[in-house]
């Protein structure tokens, strides 16, 4: 049976929270006329997505977006695997903020709101952002804070959109995908760009020339983006030593983990770890 959206909080945007226990499942339909988000607050999980083809299915960590308009009912579960909990935020926005937002600002109109359609894309403007809705939720923020936020995410997800659509020399989105896969299944490993463009089937110097096309950074610099990520994640969700972090996210040693860390963040993953521990998600019910 289908999960209900449950009645919003605002009129601009509604956000819900979910929690999915171990091997548990939960189905999801997209209300109609709106543009629903979704995005993991905690752990990680599978999900399934129909198309014309029939169900696809792909896999959703901390800093992943699925996102949908008017889709038939989507499915998300946990492998049996023991870990961590999984939490799940959804995000929806009516649909015509973004008609609303392409009429002022027409270079970014699209033609139909499925194109912005992706059951999965890394999105580190919109991860983040759900802990703040739901804290602001919560706080009882009103609606002027509901529609400022939901202008901002109208903004992002059309602008980021446009980008990725201009430049269409890059790779093409199945070979991104599997590469990226690729490299999240092997973080605590030693991946080289000969590996990825085997992946890819493209030879090496082909491969980060589409990649750096349609990302924006060369293969590494993704790599080493995704890496901090998981770091980040683990610094919060885990009580895991620091250096075991560093060594299960692919960095050769502490010192090591530590200057990429603070070049990227600015401070030590120590300091992370202690200016974040309060910003941990809370129990749902």
């Amino acid at each position: 049976m289908a999960e209900p959206y449950g009645a919003p909080t605002w009129r601009s945007l509604t956000i819900k929270r979910r929690f999915i226990p171990d091997q548990g499942r939960v189905t999801y339909q997209p209300p109609q006329n709106w543009f629903t988000i979704v995005t993991p607050l905690l752990g990680l999980c599978h999900v399934e997505y129909p198309d014309g083809s029939g169900w696809h299915q792909t896999t959703l960590v901390v800093g992943d977006t699925s996102r949908l308009v008017n889709r038939s009912a989507m499915r998300l579960w946990r492998p049996p695997s023991g870990e961590q909990k999984f939490e799940v935020a959804f995000i929806a926005l009516p649909t015509q903020h973004f008609r609303d937002y392409a009429d002022e600002h027409p270079e970014v109109a699209v033609d139909d709101l499925s194109s912005l359609e992706n059951p999965r894309v890394s999105d580190l403007v919109v991860a983040p952002m759900a802990c703040n809705l739901l804290r602001a939720q919560e706080a009882k923020m009103g609606e002027g804070y509901a529609l400022r936020a939901a202008h901002y995410l109208t903004a992002h997800l059309l602008h980021s959109h446009h980008g990725s659509q201009s430049n269409t020399s890059g790779l093409k989105p199945e070979r991104l995908l599997l590469v990226t896969d690729y490299m999240r299944k092997n973080l605590a490993e030693r991946i080289t760009l000969e590996d990825m463009a085997k992946e890819a089937s493209l030879s090496r110097y082909y491969f980060i020339r589409q990649f750096t096309a349609a990302t924006g950074k060369t293969p590494m610099q993704y790599l080493t983006g995704l890496r901090i990520e998981a770091a980040c994640r683990l610094l919060i969700t885990s009580d895991e030593l620091i250096s075991q972090i560093g060594i299960r996210c692919g960095f050769l040693n502490p010192e090591s983990f530590a200057r990429v860390f603070r070049k990227h963040l600015g401070c030590s993953p120590l300091q992370y770890r202690r200016r974040n521990f309060e910003l941990r998600p809370s129990p749902m019910w």
